[in-house]
């Protein structure tokens, strides 16, 4: 719809402004609610004021704005300049108020009228009343049609013969009766993650010789990790020959990330004519591929480009006029691809208007994945099966993040829990250029997900035996010395792989002690421990026990398992 809005007047509404202005008054008059100061209104033009006959505008109703006609009990005339005579409409405290801000319409009769009335017999079924309400009648019908008209010219309110006209100015043409009708379901290929669009006007054959031709009527749309989805398709003319259940099988043109397209039942015939909301839907399909110059020609044109993932359009960006910034996503780096979003983008961009078109930053990040799984849990090729499932399923949601998206830590763990074998998942998301940070996306930024994913042994909710399996978190604080032309990175990583393999070697009945784990890291010829400034802190059923040099240990519980939490590794020079 367009910003300047058209509203008919009622009958009851046109009558009283005409009765105001044969009687000398002044109608609709726009004045705006002060936003500081008084609530009063002292700009009217036609003062000093003799009466307000009418008086609306909009008030605060429990937080939302109310249209109201305003009455005596919420305002009185007052005189402002105190020359006797009642210049300024002010509201009362406790009657209503309009919202300061607002534009509120007045009629009223000023003190002194320009022009005698000479008309005076006003009431109803006196000639004068009578003539005025006939004026009054034609002009609401006429403007009742001049509302018919304004809504005509717009794809949401047009209807009939006038939406017929509308969408004709895109080519499109309402389906008669017995057009020849089928719902066809797309699916997507397994190795295919994130969003595909499937564009309006998608044709869908048949093996026939000539073939028969169905078009989609609408967009749709496969969300990441949705596997098919259906949407009506129409014969390209009425004569197309109804399909058979099946026999729709292959696409003339090749949709990235479609495995197949088919038909799950026949072709039908509608008796009716199509309706208008289903021809509005149909409409917006085809806006989108034969429109130009706008955002949305200009967004769903790049979507629809095989191998793009997502785009973020900003119009003047750093204050520049003229200029549409497009940050594309790819799902993975194309030059053939990138050539087809330039060629796209001159043929849709707007006269005059230059699109700095760019490539989406990508923000590694790599993925942890700690499971729990279901009863005594799996392992071998189960336990594969589980983990590499977990790992396209969390990769499709986090490819799917559109740029600048919000990463979502609970749609995460849906997806690691779609599989009934887990029980809990933590998921751990770090930037191996930002170790600690936390992972946010910048506007015009987008994930590239480093696979493999990392599994920490998964923990089993019971042990073999029966006994509740349950887990003891260690944080550890090991200050080191490093040797000679070794970065602090590389006696971490070292570090962190020998705590977690003696960590696994912890069982029922074990005993856990600072000297054990600096027993555990003395072969590394890398660093040497300062024991005397370590300290370590198991966690476990809601109590710590701190573990120091000669001083503490653990003790493992049956089924219990310790895993490695933290690990603060720093250089202390001597």
């Amino acid at each position: 719809m367009s910003d300047l809005e058209y509203t008919p007047r009622p009958y009851p509404h046109i009558v009283r402004d005409l009765l105001t202005t044969l009687t000398g008054g002044t109608v609709r008059e726009a004045v705006t609610a002060p936003v500081a100061g008084p609530l009063q209104l002292n700009q009217l033009a036609s003062r000093p004021i003799r009466r307000i006959s009418h008086l609306e505008g909009v008030t605060d109703v429990a937080g939302t704005p109310v249209p109201v006609r305003f009455t005596n009990a919420d305002f009185d005339l007052a005189d402002a300049d105190n020359d006797g005579l009642p210049d300024v409409v002010v509201f009362r405290d406790n009657g209503r108020k309009p919202i300061p801000g607002t534009t509120l319409t007045v009629n009223y009769y000023p003190t002194q009228i320009a022009r005698p009335v000479p008309l005076t017999d006003l009431n109803v079924g006196s000639v004068v009343r009578t003539v005025l309400e006939t004026f009054a009648r034609e002009i609401a019908q006429d403007e009742q049609y001049l509302d018919l008209i304004y809504r005509s010219a717009f794809l949401d309110t047009a209807e009939g013969s006038g939406l017929d006209k509308v969408v004709a100015l895109i080519g499109v043409t309402r389906l008669p009766a017995r057009h020849p009708l089928v719902e066809v379901r797309f699916s997507r290929n397994a190795t295919t993650g994130g969003k595909i669009t499937i564009p309006s006007g998608t044709v869908v054959t048949d093996a026939a010789t000539p073939p028969a031709r169905y078009r989609t009527v609408a967009d749709l749309t496969l969300e990441a990790g949705e596997q098919s989805r259906s949407v009506l398709a129409a014969g390209a003319t009425v004569d197309t020959a109804m399909v058979a259940a099946g026999a729709l099988d292959r696409l003339e043109t090749t949709l990235g990330g479609i495995s197949t397209a088919s038909n799950p039942a026949a072709a039908y015939r509608e008796s009716a004519a199509e309706s208008d909301d289903a021809l509005r839907v149909r409409a917006r399909g085809a806006l989108h591929g034969s429109v130009c110059g706008t955002l949305d020609a200009l967004r769903f044109g790049i979507l629809s480009i095989p191998g793009v993932k997502a785009v973020e359009l900003t119009e003047w960006p750093d204050g520049q006029a003229g200029v549409v910034r497009a940050a594309v996503a790819y799902v993975r780096p194309d030059p053939a691809v990138e050539k087809e979003v330039r060629r796209r983008i001159d043929e849709l961009r707007p006269a005059g208007i230059r699109v700095d078109t760019r490539t989406a930053g990508r923000r590694s990040v790599r993925v942890s994945v700690a499971l729990v799984l279901g009863g005594t849990g799996v392992s071998g090729a189960e336990l594969d099966r589980v983990t590499d499932g977990v790992e396209e399923r969390v990769a499709a949601k986090l490819a799917a993040l559109e740029p600048g998206a919000l990463i979502r830590p609970a749609a995460l763990s849906a997806a690691a829990l779609a599989d009934p074998l887990i029980a809990d998942a933590a998921i751990t998301l770090s930037d191996p250029s930002a170790p600690g940070a936390p992972v946010v996306l910048q506007p015009g930024e987008v994930l590239d997900v480093l696979r493999p994913f990392e599994f920490p042994t998964p923990q089993a909710e019971r042990t073999p035996t029966g006994v509740v399996a349950t887990t003891g978190e260690v944080d550890l604080v090991l200050p080191v010395q490093l040797q000679t032309g070794v970065t602090l990175d590389d006696a971490t990583t070292a570090i962190r792989l020998a705590v977690e393999a003696y960590l696994a070697t912890l069982g029922t009945g074990a005993s856990l002690t600072l000297a054990a784990v600096a027993s555990a890291l003395q072969s590394s010829p890398l660093f040497g421990l300062v024991r005397e400034q370590a300290r370590i802190v198991v966690e476990s059923a809601g109590k710590f026990v701190q573990l120091l040099d000669g001083q503490g240990s653990y003790t493992v519980a049956a089924g219990e398992q310790l895993r490695q939490r933290t690990l603060d590794v720093h250089e202390v020079v001597s």
